[in-house]
Order: structure tokens, then C-alpha cells, then sequence
């Protein structure tokens, strides 16, 4: 080599070219320079280190860079930072606190596992002794001469404590007091208007007799066109529909029809019209089949009903 002339390769610091060179480095494989390390530095390399400095997610501090953004700068800084990276790191100084680490060793020294109840046990003793010795060996006993419940005063012999009003109690027994003021004043049920309208509210009343009677014999004749068919009502005030077995084709599809009739209808339903099962059904000898309905305003006798259905129980034996 020509004299003067650097036998080092290029992009190498100078303070470990040489024993590179020579192969006298002492530093380990993985920080040996490679030819990532001795290419030039791209161009906006000094660019892009700022633009990761004051980004979002980066590895490159402000702190990181120059107080004087000048060219090459940056570049420098940054080959500062890896050779301090590269140094090896010496161990702290000063002493371990003990031998075995860097932690002081203490002794472990076991307690009863009764200990806390000990020590509970002596405190109630003491407070029992202590109570016996203020109260010269007696009980304390409160004043008074019978025991007081929580309502009374525990220093005003007969006194009690001061109630206080609930408001929502006064509230709920304003309401109560309102609602039964409301409903005295109704004398006679619900109203009900003038004319054949519905009655306002309530289930339906006598005044409605007419219009209920037409109104289930129209859906009855419309299924049963050409049957003789009336409606009267008995010495009970129930409703009678009787048809003329002559005219009816089958006595068992007008049975089935009058059981369904009965659960399904909607007049029946809207009316609160029960079936009497003791005048259900009933053939006297007479040609007619009678099928009888109870309206709401007519009580039910429930021992008629229970002997209806049980015939064999209005027996009377007699012992």
C-alpha cells in the first residue's frame, strides 16, 4: 500500500479497524462489523429517524436526538448510542448485604396458633374485673324497675321514644280514604245510558235481556236454518232454548253442536252465560230437547249443580 494510505476497510471506526484488520479484535462474533455495517448511510436516513422521534409506536426518542439538528448530525448521535451499546456493562459496585444475596437474612420466630383467642380471653376478664370493681361486686343493672322495650325512653321513667310519621303511610291512607269515598257514592251499579246502548262498565244487567235473547237465537238459526226453535225463561229466570226434535235431522250432531256452542261462542262469553247442567240436555217425552242458560245476574245454586251431575247422591237413606 502506498504510504499515508489506510489499509482499513471503509465505513470502520478507526478505534477497532486495526484489530479487525489484523484479526486481533477481542470482540464476540455478533458484533463484529458486516457489510450491512460498512454500507453507507442512505440519504433521508437523518429524516426518518426525526419522523419516528415525534411519531406514534416508535423505538426512537426525542431525547435520542442532537440539540442541533444539523447534517450528520443525527448520524453521529445515533453511532455514539450503538458504541455505548456495545461496551460491556461492569456490575455495580459495592458490597451485598450478605453473603448468601443481596437480602438480609432474619430469624423466623413461630406463634400459637390460639394466640388471638389468648389474648381475647385475657381482655374479657379484665373488663369483667374491671366492671366488678366499679360496681362494688355487682352486676350493672339499669335504672328502672322493669324491663324496657325499644319504644321506650331509657331515662324518663313511663316515657317513650318520639314517633315519627311516615309520609308514604299518610300517602298510601290518603289514597285508601279517597277510593272508599269514591265507591260510597255509587248506589245502584254502574251506569248505565238511556236507549239500547251497552252498559259503560260492568258485566251486563236485566236491561239487556231483549238484545242478548235476539242475539243467540239469530246465531243459533243461522246454523240451524230449518229447525223450530224458541226461547223462553223459566219460574228461575234462566233461559230456555227448545227445539223441535221433529225438525232435527240428528240429535246427536245438535247435542255436540250446543256443548261446543256453549265454551265457543263469543255472545256467550261476552254475556257471562253459564250452562245448567241439571237442565242440560233434557227430553221429557214431550218432541222438544231443552237446553237451559244461566245469566250472570242469577246466582248458581251449587247443591242443585252437585246433584246434577251426581244423581245417585240426592238419594236419601234412611237409617
Amino acid at each position: 500500500m502506498a504510504d499515508g494510505a489506510s489499509s482499513n476497510p471503509p465505513g470502520l471506526p478507526e478505534y477497532y479497524a486495526d484489530d479487525v484488520v489484523n484479526g486481533n479484535s477481542s470482540l464476540p462474533r455478533y458484533q463484529m462489523p458486516n457489510i450491512t455495517s460498512i454500507l453507507p448511510e442512505y440519504t433521508n436516513a437523518e429524516q426518518d429517524n426525526i419522523m419516528r422521534a415525534f411519531g406514534n409506536a416508535n423505538y426512537d426518542a426525542i431525547s435520542k436526538l442532537p440539540p442541533h439538528l444539523r447534517t450528520h448530525e443525527i448520524n453521529k448521535m445515533r453511532a455514539q448510542i450503538m458504541d455505548q451499546a456495545r461496551q460491556p456493562n461492569a456490575p455495580p459496585a459495592g458490597k451485598a448485604t450478605s453473603a448468601h444475596g443481596l437480602f438480609q437474612e432474619f430469624e423466623y420466630i413461630p406463634s400459637r396458633h390460639s394466640l388471638a383467642d389468648e389474648i381475647a380471653s385475657q381482655e374479657r376478664l379484665y373488663n369483667e374485673q374491671k366492671r366488678l370493681e366499679v360496681g362494688a361486686g355487682k352486676e350493672f343493672a339499669p335504672a328502672g324497675n322493669h324491663h324496657k322495650g325499644k319504644h321506650q325512653d331509657g331515662f324518663v321513667e313511663g316515657a317513650g321514644q318520639p314517633y315519627s310519621v311516615d309520609p308514604y303511610e299518610a300517602g298510601q291512607d290518603l289514597i285508601l280514604r279517597n277510593k272508599y269515598w269514591e265507591d260510597s257514592q255509587i248506589l245502584a251499579g254502574p251506569f248505565i245510558p238511556a236507549g239500547g246502548d251497552k252498559a259503560i262498565s260492568g258485566p251486563p244487567t236485566r236491561l239487556h235481556t231483549r238484545d242478548m235473547i235476539n242475539n243467540l237465537t239469530r246465531v243459533i238459526k243461522e246454523d240451524w236454518e230449518y229447525v223450530d226453535i224458541s226461547v223462553y225463561a223459566n219460574e228461575d229466570d234462566n233461559w230456555v232454548f227448545r227445539f223441535n226434535l221433529e225438525s232435527v235431522e240428528s240429535e246427536d250432531g245438535l247435542i255436540a253442536y250446543m256443548n261446543v256452542f256453549v265454551r265457543c261462542n263469543e255472545y256467550i262469553l261476552k254475556y257471562q252465560l253459564a250452562k245448567v247442567l241439571e237442565q242440560w240436555n233434557v227430553k221429557p217425552g214431550d218432541g222438544f230437547c231443552y237446553f237451559t242458560f244461566r245469566p250472570p245476574w242469577i246466582k248458581n245454586k251449587s247443591q242443585e249443580t252437585t246433584y246434577g251431575a251426581h244423581p245417585e247422591l240426592a238419594l236419601y237413606s234412611g237409617v
